[in-house]
Parts: C-alpha cells; sequence; structure tokens
C-alpha cells in the first residue's frame, strides 16, 4: 500500500490545536452528569450527546444524534411550538431559559429547567445551539438555573473554538484531497499512459529485431516501463481512489481489501443498503485505509477484517479488527495517524472507537449517520455530484501477498 505524506508541517499544527479544543469540550460534557448537554444545528437537529442525556431521559447516542430536539418536549409542548419558540428567542436574544416537561425513553415525564443559548462563530454566523437540561426536584432551585446558564455558556465558549477549528481542519483535509485527485489523475491518465506507450513501442521494435543481445535488451527495457506503470497505477490508485467515485465507498473497501499484502476480508451485509455522499465516503474509506495500514505496519497480525453494516437510528457502521499483536490504547492513541482518523470522523458528525489490549488485537469503529453530509464548505474535493451507487455485495476475501 502506498504511504502518501499529507502536508504534514501545517496539518500537524491544526490537528494539535484541535486536539486540545476537543479534549476541553470532551471533558467538560461528559464530566457533567446532573446536565442533559445537547448541541442543535442552526435547525435545531441534535449533533452531539453526553452522558447527562442517558442518566436523565434516558436515550442512547444512536437514539437522539440526527433527530430534532423537540423530540424530548412532550406532546402538549410540541403543539404548542415551544422549541420553536425558545430557538427563536435564543437566536433574538442569545440565550433562552424556560421550565416544563421533558418525556422520557420509557414514557415518563419529568420538570426540568432548559437554557438554551445561541453559538456565533467568529464572523457572526449562527452555527447551532447550547441546550442544558437539569432536573427539577420539588421547590425551583434558582441557583439551579444559575448553574445551568453558566454550563451553557462555557460550553457555547468551546463549542465556537471547536466548531472554528474544525472548520480549519476540513479546509485542510479537502487541500490535501484535492491534490491527491490531481496527482492521482496525473499519474493514472498521464504518466501511466506515457510509460506503457513507450513500453509497447519498444516490445514492437524488439520483434522487428534479429534475436540476441539487442532485440533482449529492448525486451528487458519494455519489462521493466510495464513494471513502472504498474507502480504508478498503483500509487494512483493510493492518492484517490477512483472506485470510490465511480462505484461506491462497499467497492472501494472490496477493492482496498484486494490490494493489502496481507489476509483481508471485507464484509457487506446483503440487507445493506447504502446511499453516502462521495465527500463523506472518502472520510470514511480514509479511514479505513489508515487502520488497514497501522494493522499491516504494526501489528503483525495475521487477517484483517472489515465490515460495513447498517445500525437503528439511520447509522452506518465501518469497524477495521485484526489478529494482532495489540496495543497499550491510552499510550498509543495520541499518534497522529489515531488523530487523522478521529478527526476525518468528527468531520462527517461521526465518532471513532478504537478498542486494544496488547497480546490480543484492535479494533476500530466509526459510526456515522446515513444521511451526512459535508455541505458547502466542506464539498467533495473535485466538486462534482456524488455519485456512489446503491450496492450489495456478500462478503469477500482477498488472500494478499506473503509478508
Amino acid at each position: 500500500m502506498p504511504d502518501v505524506p499529507e502536508l504534514k508541517s501545517p496539518y500537524r499544527r491544526v490537528v494539535a490545536a484541535l486536539a486540545e479544543s476537543e479534549e476541553r469540550y470532551r471533558t467538560l460534557v461528559e464530566g457533567v452528569r446532573q446536565y442533559a448537554i445537547f448541541m442543535l444545528d442552526p435547525d435545531g437537529r441534535i449533533m452531539t450527546w453526553n452522558r447527562g442525556i442517558h442518566e436523565l431521559l434516558g436515550y442512547d447516542r444512536d437514539e437522539v444524534v440526527g433527530e430534532s430536539g423537540e423530540m424530548v418536549f412532550n406532546a402538549g409542548d410540541r403543539a404548542a411550538g415551544l422549541f420553536k419558540k425558545e430557538l427563536a428567542k435564543a437566536k433574538r436574544y442569545g440565550e433562552s431559559m424556560i421550565e416544563h416537561s421533558n418525556r422520557c425513553k420509557d414514557g415518563r415525564e419529568i420538570r426540568v429547567h432548559d437554557t438554551a443559548t445561541s453559538l456565533l462563530n467568529s464572523e457572526g454566523r449562527l452555527i447551532g445551539f447550547a441546550k442544558v437540561a437539569r432536573r427539577v426536584d420539588g421547590a425551583k432551585d434558582a441557583a439551579a438555573d444559575t448553574a445551568a446558564l453558566e454550563l451553557a455558556k462555557a460550553l457555547a465558549r468551546v463549542q465556537v473554538e471547536v466548531e472554528h477549528r474544525r472548520r480549519l481542519e476540513t479546509q485542510l483535509l479537502t487541500a490535501v484531497e484535492e491534490e491527491r485527485e490531481r496527482l492521482g489523475r496525473d499519474l493514472h491518465d498521464d504518466l501511466s499512459q506515457r510509460l506503457a506507450g513507450i513500453a509497447m513501442m519498444m516490445d514492437s521494435i524488439g520483434k522487428q529485431l534479429p534475436r540476441g543481445a539487442d532485440e533482449t535488451k529492448l525486451r528487458d527495457i519494455a519489462r521493466l516501463l510495464n513494471d513502472a506503470v504498474a507502480v504508478a497505477r498503483n500509487l494512483s490508485r493510493g492518492l484517490h481512489p477512483v472506485t470510490l467515485t465511480t462505484h461506491g465507498l462497499p467497492a472501494a473497501l472490496a477493492e482496498l481489501a484486494e490490494r493489502v499484502p496481507t489476509e483481508v476480508e471485507f464484509k457487506l451485509p446483503q440487507s445493506a443498503r447504502l446511499d453516502i455522499d462521495r465527500s463523506v465516503a472518502l472520510h470514511v474509506y480514509r479511514i479505513a485505509e489508515e487502520a488497514v495500514g497501522n494493522a499491516i505496519r504494526h501489528s503483525e497480525s495475521q487477517k484483517i477484517r472489515i465490515e460495513l453494516r447498517t445500525k437503528p437510528a439511520r447509522t452506518i457502521s465501518l469497524s477495521i479488527s485484526d489478529d494482532g499483536k495489540g496495543f497499550e490504547a491510552r499510550t498509543a492513541s495520541a499518534g497522529m495517524g489515531f488523530q487523522n482518523m478521529r478527526y476525518r470522523a468528527a468531520a462527517v458528525g461521526g465518532a471513532l472507537e478504537i478498542t486494544s489490549t496488547a497480546g490480543s488485537g484492535t479494533s476500530v469503529t466509526c459510526s456515522f449517520p446515513l444521511t451526512a453530509r459535508l455541505g458547502a464548505e466542506r464539498a467533495a474535493p473535485s466538486g462534482r455530484k456524488a455519485s456512489n451507487r446503491k450496492r450489495e455485495k456478500p462478503a469477500t476475501r482477498s488472500q494478499g501477498k506473503p509478508r
């Protein structure tokens, strides 16, 4: 598998800065379990989940991410348009505070203090809302309102910083992919064709010469040129997966499984129905490519498994697992390769989970919404409309070259 650099100096600076902001955000949100904390997009859809949502309302990540924040309001408040009024007030005044009933997963209703804060980027554009809900027990606790408001403000400040740096990260990733695609096209369409043409000419001339040293040398040169064509085309596939553009993510993953130098099994359930935005599919493919590359280079694995499957709540899961030597996740997950995968997952609104222990192999799982889109400012590198076709493919196995 070709090892292609990714503009490492600026890339490392952006990733390091984003890592700091992401860690601050994660620590803040996940460390506060007495609050249900929702990050909403400008249309009111839930973008992020914290443990407090489960503690307070009983919902898991897959049940809320991508849904309207109105889902936790009771029927009466939904009919009255309370959710829309809350966001409209937050958008106009910067924040909104209400006390109302939230609907739990089991059907119960609980009374909550609810604070919504609008989030603006550095240009003053609305990028979403921070919502913080705290259960009301007995008499109204004014201190709870103050605590929720301060938490929402802190969350908003961190989220604005994270969003701004994530945009920089996405812009850099897009620039990298644009350059990769250009180089890949040049290698495949120009250099490879030129080399192949020269090889054909040399072979033709060799056939016209009488057998002897000169004829043998020409044929040797033609063979070397054909080898160079194969190398150029392999580099082209590494720079830009053409199959991803023409046949979609499942076909590109199957091709990845076939061309790596170890045994790889690719599994796509027959029931899977996938229609993934091409720009999103490219990030997911790069995650798979990075994970497979890590398994080959570092894990000493004999077998790698790639699986793409659909999950409840319109979610897709990509998992890459190996039977290698594994590692201590706490010490290795800060590496650049793992950070790259995490931020690609974040760029498509997904989450990355890495599990590994020494001696028991490694599993990398990326879960992302089926409806994920990068949007105009996170467009596909070529600017062309997504063309992934729905494709069904059973498990396939590729026996690579001996390591």
